[in-house]
């Protein structure tokens, strides 16, 4: 025979895919036989499982899609920030165990590190460890049940591990087939049996893999005749029918012998499981691209992971679900086995979906809990920060009032010294010898007219300089606070008043950019208000006592403007405000 009629393993064929009730090698074979030998019903003979292209994804997986459970862990669908509500900074606005020492956030005295890593630890173990605990729950539980989904479904639609060896075998010799009788591989056989033999040794096949008692069969000739014309040609197998179905069933029959040998190796190797390999589809062209064993292993790893959680748990926050707990359990006493963890009876979804739905419960939860945590206390910081910056508005609003009211009552002494002022007589005679006052004194003539007009300049310079500044940066973040606490009142109702995961979600997310970008005030900005206010109320008190002061005692006229007792200060606003006379 030559050397290239049959190569099996050196060369992969087209394989024509038909479906049709689930049972493509069967179609695929029974099609062979129309034109020649077709036997009647050959498509119902072959009760092959059902074979899926593993590019199509499996009908419970398209369910679960379809339910919203992707299998990704929580860790890698959201959008919380590292330095968010979840990361250790948090602590600076929620610092649980300072605030419940001290029953607030103000320390009069105290030591700024251990204060911040006091506040670190605690935040850490009393929300981060909770949180972080269920977010691990969570993960290893959406983990678990995408593997027991790839178990059920992951060899192109059919279970990753072995339920049958005798069918599985059985597929795999269909599929053997279909290589063997294809036209690629034929081609060489003369074309004038070529269809014949091709038909009688798919009809063979089934025969013995569907009617094993067919081999009984009597086949007697009731006629014979002999041709001896031909005798010489037909000695060579090649060139008669009988001697090429030989050769083609000998190839076939050893390549699903080798096959069957190679695959219960393989089987061994995993315990059972399958291997990831490149083409399910073609026994003799496939590559292992994951063994067995790594493929059991690691389904075994996850099996055991909720129960080793539960065995491990030293906290109250470790304990795990009930449902991921007890998956090994429910695995051994469910009549329908692994496969069943994944199917939904009796109405209920199910096992797997249950456990991971559970497991999600878990982690909204946690998280909800400590963004409640979180809010509740940076509103406590917040408002701390918001009264603290409403006093200082408030000293600062004093200040200018007591300036400008300053002010008023110095033009109530200033526009009547200065009308005095203006009616004295005018003296042109010489001092009386006696008594030293000037003589030939009469009022002026014409009399002197003033335009009064007082003004705040002096006030507002003040108030420009020394004021100004610091008010309005405090208005600035008294208008912060006040939006961040509507803010944080809106997101507390969000989280509190409504089961719908989407709103607690937004919530989170909004909390948590909140968070990382600073959006809210901590405690050390609250602290940093208080004593704020208090320095700025000191200071407003010396800055109004020295201003008035100054305005009354100074005897520069510039400074001490509202000096009565400085004739240059009268003489001042007299030149200020006098009418000269034109005429």
């Amino acid at each position: 025979m030559s050397g290239n009629c049959f190569p099996l393993s050196a060369r992969s064929a087209p394989i024509m895919y038909a479906r049709q009730h689930g049972k493509i090698a069967a179609i695929a074979l029974s099609a062979l036989l129309v034109g020649g030998l077709f036997l009647s019903g050959a498509i119902t003979l072959l009760g092959a499982p059902p074979i899926v292209r593993a590019q199509e994804a499996s009908d419970s997986q398209a369910q679960a899609d379809e339910n919203g459970n992707t299998g990704t862990p929580p860790a890698a669908q959201g959008g919380l920030l590292r330095d968010g509500i979840f990361g250790c900074h948090a602590s600076k606005y929620a610092n649980i165990g300072s605030l419940s020492a001290v029953g607030g956030i103000y320390v009069p005295v105290n030591d700024a590190a251990v204060t911040l890593n006091t506040g670190y630890l605690v935040y850490k173990e009393c929300v981060l460890d909770g949180v972080v605990s269920k977010i691990r729950q969570g993960a290893t539980a959406d983990l678990l049940a995408a593997s027991l989904r790839a178990m059920d479904t992951g060899r192109g639609g059919q279970a990753q591990y072995v339920k049958n060896q005798a069918d599985e075998l059985r597929a795999r010799a269909d599929r053997i087939v279909l290589v063997a009788v294809d036209d690629a591989n034929v081609a060489p056989m003369c074309g004038a049996f070529k269809n014949t033999v091709r038909t009688t040794v798919v009809r063979s096949y089934l025969q013995q893999r569907n009617q094993p008692n067919s081999v009984f069969s009597c086949t007697a000739p009731t006629e014979s005749g002999s041709y001896w014309d031909t005798l010489a040609a037909l000695r060579e197998p090649q060139n008669n029918p009988y001697g090429a179905y030989l050769l083609l069933q000998e190839q076939i029959s050893g390549a699903i012998a080798a096959d069957e040998q190679n695959i219960r190796e393989q089987w061994l190797w995993g315990s059972g499981y399958y291997g990831r390999t490149t083409d399910p589809l073609n026994p003799l062209e496939e590559q292992i691209l994951t063994p067995g064993f790594v493929v059991a292993h690691s389904f075994q790893q996850m099996l055991g992971s909720g129960f080793r959680q539960l065995e491990n748990a030293s906290e109250i926050d470790q304990i795990v679900s009930a449902l991921w707990g007890g998956l090994t359990t429910q695995l051994l006493t469910d009549t329908r086995g692994l496969s069943g963890l994944a199917r939904a009876q009796s109405g209920l979804p199910s096992y797997i979906d249950r456990m991971t739905a559970e497991a999600s419960a878990g982690i909204r939860e946690g998280a909800v809990n400590a963004a409640i945590e979180i809010l509740r206390n940076s509103r406590q910081i917040e408002s701390a920060f918001r009264q603290a910056k409403a006093g200082t508005a408030q000293i600062l609003t004093t200040a200018i009032e007591r300036l400008r009211e300053a002010e008023r009552r110095c033009w109530e002494l200033i526009i009547p010294a200065v009308e005095s002022y203006a009616k004295q007589s005018v003296c042109t005679g010489p001092a009386d010898p006696q008594t030293g006052e000037p003589t030939n004194c009469a009022p002026p003539s014409p009399p002197v007219k003033l335009e009064i007009a007082t003004s705040t300049v002096e006030s507002q310079r003040v108030i420009n300089s020394q004021i100004a500044p610091i008010a309005t940066s405090t208005a600035r973040d008294l208008d912060a606070s006040e939006r961040a606490l509507a803010l944080i009142d809106e997101l507390i109702a969000s989280v509190t008043n409504t089961t719908s995961q989407t709103a607690q979600r937004a919530a989170l997310e909004r909390l948590d950019t909140m968070v990382a970008t600073g959006q809210l005030h901590t405690a050390a900005e609250a602290n940093a208000a208080i004593k704020q206010q208090e320095d700025v109320n000191n200071a407003a008190a010396v800055l109004v006592e020295d201003t008035l002061k100054a305005w009354g005692d100074s005897p520069d006229p510039n400074v001490g403007w509202c000096n009565v007792n400085n004739e240059s200060v009268i003489q001042r606003w007299f030149n200020a405000w006098r009418v000269q006379n034109t005429s």
